[in-house]
């Protein structure tokens, strides 16, 4: 049996890895901080691996969170999330695992670009509020290159939009969907009338549900098997302030948005063009944004308790 270790396997993305991949009859194993590796420390990693000998090592970790996250956290996102995997792919060559996943998000394209095609993923510089967060995750293909060519190391990278869903987060640090759920809901109990958004509200964003995700990288890593980049997405987006709407459309709250121009609005749109995904795959991710969002309200409203001492240092 095909034996697949997902690191940061207990985190909103990984825990929904964790189950596709068990759906398909693998044994899997889940390692993260939480359960006592640390993929900062180099030796703890080559020792787990030693032992562990897994087939496939997929990559959910990281220091992740939104804009207001980051810009709070320059030096740890930037270190943590180039520490995590310059070691991981490192012990995974030593240990002779047979196929490293690294998932990427967006924002390792260009920051000027507004729809983001694989072949276009080198043509500019990052965007400045994101970049200690992007430029570890590009760092890591790069390094995996290096090792395809000198070892024949097999890697495949994948890069992500925003994911929202069930086990998300719904902080202050998190992306603007799971943000705007939380103030929505809150407003709503509350009675109250007006909520604050950051920036203008004209960025578009596009929006993956996490489970549609899970299943999506699942398949790249038993069908695709190239070192070049393949975006996994639905290839649509919205406005931030049309996402607002539609949250409050299906959470029935009928108050009004008003927007803090004075915060900063990060890239003006991005969206992936996935044609080479549905042709690899043979797949597209079933789930439409309204669906989804009523879905993960539906999620936060059984488990608002336990949404509300997220910490904005995260491992997912």
């Amino acid at each position: 049996m095909t034996k697949v270790l997902v690191v940061g396997g207990d985190g909103f993305l990984g825990q929904h890895v964790v189950r596709s991949f068990e759906r398909r009859g693998y044994s899997v194993e889940v390692q993260s901080r939480r359960t006592g590796l640390d993929a900062r420390d180099e030796a703890a990693v080559r020792a787990f691996l030693g032992s562990s000998k897994p087939d496939i090592l997929v990559n959910c970790a990281g220091n992740v969170g939104g804009i207001a996250h980051t810009s709070k956290h320059l030096v740890a996102v930037y270190e943590d999330n180039l520490l995590i995997g310059f070691n991981l792919i490192r012990a995974a060559v030593g240990c002779g695992v047979k196929k490293f996943v690294n998932l990427m998000p967006n924002c390792t394209y260009p920051g000027a670009l507004e729809a983001y095609s694989e072949e276009r993923w080198w043509d500019g510089p990052l965007h400045p509020t994101v970049m200690t967060y992007a430029m570890p995750r590009k760092a890591l293909w790069v390094q995996s290159w290096a090792y395809r060519q000198e070892r024949e190391f097999r890697s495949i990278h994948l890069v992500l939009p925003n994911m929202y869903g069930p086990g998300g987060h719904f902080d202050e640090s998190a992306h603007a969907l799971g943000a705007l759920v939380r103030k929505v809901m809150e407003a709503k109990a509350n009675g109250s009338s007006e909520i604050e958004i950051w920036g203008t509200g004209r960025p578009v964003r596009e929006w993956l549900y996490v489970e549609d995700a899970a299943e999506g990288i699942v398949l790249a890593a038993e069908r695709y098997d190239d070192i070049e980049i393949m975006n996994l997405g639905r290839g649509e987006g919205c406005s931030i302030r049309e996402l607002a709407e539609l949250i409050a459309d299906v959470a029935r709250w009928s108050g009004e948005f008003f927007y803090d121009t004075t915060r900063p609005d990060g890239a003006q749109c991005k969206i992936l063009d996935v044609k080479k995904m549905k042709a690899v795959l043979r797949w597209s991710p079933p789930t439409g944004l309204r669906d989804g969002i009523s879905r993960t309200i539906e999620w936060f409203n059984e488990n608002k308790e336990a949404t509300k001492d997220l910490a904005s240092f995260r491992e997912r």
